[in-house]
């Protein structure tokens, strides 16, 4: 058991007790990342012979809204995939339409993945992560990564917020930008800027076409882009990657 209170010193304590022992933690912050709960709680569930996830909650196909039951569809608050506003916004057109057109059902639009974290630097992701470009893609050398550190970068050291790092992966033989992850500057900007790249479908040199204005931070990732760049063999596609998604 714990309970969170701030000290005269506006400080944050921690009182706990576990068992027969407690105690109290004091820290100058206290960070809560205790994520989001799908609001399914009293809807019914029982009464229906629904396939559930893991945590209870009905699964869809993230194209259609569609759960196991062909005539219900959610989105939202009721289900589980990716909890934020813009997403929900998105299932909920897409269940509505299916759900006003049944059983004349289609696939819905589902943006490229696009996640930001408003720390300081910032963190973003579009894409594939790392993790999951290593799970779809078996051989290492199907994929091509790109670098940057901000530490240097002109207009971040101008500005006093020359803090980070990012990456870009590639797919090898065909250029096709999969995905990025960024700690820095400005970061959901240039993650804007991506996921309306990984969308589009655009290769790396079709990304280097676009315009860049100087001096500003979105430099850092024509660097990243130039050097992921240098490292394709465009046109050679190696044996092991002839079932690489994008080969």
């Amino acid at each position: 058991k714990t309970e969170v209170k701030l000290n005269q010193e506006g400080k944050v304590e921690v009182h706990w007790v576990c068992g027969g022992e407690r105690g109290v933690y004091t820290a100058d912050y206290l960070l809560a990342a205790i994520g989001r709960r799908p609001n399914v709680d009293k809807i019914g569930l029982e009464n229906l012979n629904i396939e559930l996830d893991e945590r209870g909650v009905p699964k869809a196909h993230p194209l259609t809204m569609q759960t196991s039951i062909p005539h219900i569809f959610i989105a939202g608050d009721a289900s589980n995939q990716l909890p934020l506003l813009h997403e929900a916004s998105d299932q909920g057109k897409i269940a509505g339409d299916n759900a006003g057109l049944y059983p004349n059902i289609a696939n819905g639009l589902r943006r490229s993945p696009l996640g930001v974290v408003f720390t300081n630097p910032q963190i973003a992701i579009v894409g594939l992560r790392y993790a999951r470009v290593l799970e779809r893609y078996k051989n290492p050398e199907c994929v091509v990564i790109g670098e940057v550190s901000f530490h240097n970068q002109g207009r971040s050291r101008v500005m006093l917020v020359n803090k980070g790092h990012m990456r870009v992966y590639a797919e090898q033989g065909t250029g096709l930008f999969i995905g990025a992850e960024v700690v820095g500057p400005a970061a959901e900007h240039l993650a804007h800027l991506l996921a309306w790249a990984h969308q589009q479908k655009m290769t790396v040199p079709q990304m280097l076409d676009m315009p860049f204005y100087h001096p500003v931070i979105e430099e850092g990732l024509r660097t990243a882009l130039r050097d992921v760049n240098s490292k394709l063999k465009l046109g050679e596609v190696h044996t092991e990657c002839a079932e690489c998604p994008g080969a």
